[in-house]
């Protein structure tokens, strides 16, 4: 197909400009000749697949704006991301006291997290109630807490594993390690994309009555 014609496949299949952009640049890599040229068009094509890959590119959420040098706490103490998703649930928000057993904090740190919490404008106290300021929030893979982020949710994750109970039926935690082939890595990513634009979509309009966390790790050992 010359470019036109590709245009028009595209027209017709009724893909997105970016998806259509994507295919007219993989036609240039092929047909091209020169060797930099070459190089060149392949590590735009890496850099696309890899953005849409990210998590960012499948859910929505809100970003720190103005005030996002004042976050990072919100992101490297997980507690706090815990206080405030409880707070949505009308129970937890009527009597905070109770948050701190389940997430396994003593009642005398709760005062700073809300305080905190405040202070980065996530909370409100209203009407002898407090009331959460923007819930849906995510950090993106290049933010420089990022790692950080991913090492301290699963060290949360852990202690509670030591602390579930043997009544604990609903919870779910499962690992494993597999042999597949290299291309393999992608096709199981795009699905886990698909499953987290699925559930942003069922859970946004729903009300609140638990806090659920979910951790993905899917890495190659070479």
């Amino acid at each position: 197909m010359n470019p036109d014609q590709l245009f028009s496949a595209c027209e017709y299949l009724k893909l997105s400009v970016r998806e259509t952009d994507f295919l007219i640049l993989i036609r240039e890599h092929e047909v091209a000749t020169n060797q930099r040229r070459i190089i060149l068009l392949k590590d735009k094509i890496e850099k696309i697949r890899r953005e849409s890959l990210k998590t960012e590119s499948a859910i929505e959420f809100s970003t720190s704006d103005s005030i996002a040098s004042k976050r990072w706490e919100y992101y490297t103490d997980i507690d706090l991301q815990l206080v405030h998703l409880f707070l949505t649930v009308p129970s937890f928000a009527a009597d905070p006291e109770d948050i701190c057993e389940l997430i396994g904090i003593n009642k005398a740190r709760l005062p700073s997290i809300l305080l905190k919490l405040q202070n980065v404008q996530l909370l409100q106290f209203k009407n002898r109630q407090y009331k959460v300021e923007n819930p849906k929030q995510h950090l993106p893979e290049d933010s420089p807490t990022f790692l950080a982020f991913g090492i301290l949710t699963r060290v949360k994750t852990i202690e509670k594993l030591r602390r579930v109970k043997s009544d604990k039926a609903d919870d779910y935690f499962f690992s494993t390690i597999f042999l597949a082939e290299t291309k393999y890595q992608n096709k199981l990513k795009k699905r886990i994309l698909e499953v987290l634009k699925q559930t942003q979509a069922e859970v946004i309009s729903v009300k609140s009555e638990q806090v659920y966390q979910l951790n993905i790790d899917f890495f190659k050992w070479s």
